[in-house]
């Protein structure tokens, strides 16, 4: 079922719609407000565009980081269980 939600980050607003579990909302926007607080100290300086994309920048960056250990964790996977037929 489709529902709006809406939370504060710093001195905003923001409003999205979704489907998803609230479980999985949650724990979404409670991940997006730790990493936000790292960096709340240079909004004033920066602005919160900057700030934003150095959030997105380093979310990227990590996806593709782990993405890649997971194919070098299954190639290896898949080489111990050909070994052991």
């Amino acid at each position: 079922m489709k529902r709006t939600v809406t939370f504060e980050l710093g001195s905003r607003k923001y409003k999205f719609t979704t489907t998803d579990p609230q479980q999985e909302v949650d724990e979404t926007l409670n991940a997006i407000r730790e990493e936000f607080e790292n960096y709340a100290q240079i909004v004033d300086k920066h602005g919160y565009d900057k700030v934003f994309l150095m959030m997105l920048l380093n979310n990227v960056h990590e996806n593709i980081v782990l993405k890649e250990r997971i194919k070098e964790l299954t190639k290896k996977f898949e080489l111990t269980d050909s070994a052991d037929e």
